[in-house]
């Protein structure tokens, strides 16, 4: 499957998620993933809104993602509509991780407008049971604060073989607590969307 198959029943959900929202994308294999993260972001260009990317490995990485999904990447980027950042570790931030949040925010929208169109992940390793809950951590505390974001939309990804492998099930479940709606992009057939009070 090419990263822009148009075919791809995900897409049609991603196409019509509407502001505000927090989604998290679940998959399992990087090629399906990377269809809906180039759509989600595709879709906000189009719009106009401000579409930020954050990563902790290369840049280049996302980049080659979004380009090889049809994405002209050196265009919005000149149009200042497409911000693309590698970021730390809020883990460890002297002053604890809600405060690493709150200064990666602001780092990360510093050149951007809202209403603003986010994706990434703001803990680098969810395999620990350390890392887990600091990102339950943070999903919870920017979810049950989503309102202050200015309409803002964002899509968490996760990789599931990433997650903390002893609770994983309990883990998942908690995310989807967290988050509006679930993205789960793996082989045509078994792909699905939906909202998550569906399973509260």
């Amino acid at each position: 499957m090419t990263h822009n198959e148009k075919n791809y029943q995900l897409l049609e959900y991603v196409d019509n998620l509407q502001n505000p929202h927090h989604s998290m994308l679940l998959y399992e294999k990087p090629q399906y993933a990377q269809i809906v993260k180039s759509r989600y972001v595709q879709n906000g260009l189009k719009k106009g809104e401000h579409s930020i990317c954050f990563t902790h490995d290369d840049v280049k990485d996302i980049e080659g993602e979004l380009a090889s999904g049809g994405l002209d990447v050196d265009y919005f980027k000149r149009k200042n509509l497409l911000h693309i950042y590698q970021i730390g570790n809020i883990m460890e931030h002297k002053d604890g991780l809600k405060k690493g949040f709150e200064e990666l925010f602001k780092t990360i929208t510093a050149e951007a407008k809202p209403p603003y169109r986010f994706i990434g992940r703001t803990i680098p390793d969810v395999s620990t049971r350390q890392g887990i809950l600091a990102s339950l951590e943070i999903e919870h505390f920017f979810h049950s604060h989503f309102d202050d974001y200015q309409s803002s939309s964002a899509v968490c990804t996760y990789n599931v073989k990433d997650i903390e492998e002893n609770q994983r099930s309990v883990w998942l479940g908690h995310l989807c607590d967290n988050h509006h709606n679930l993205i789960y992009a793996v082989e045509p057939e078994s792909a699905v969307a939906f909202d998550c009070d569906l399973i509260k």
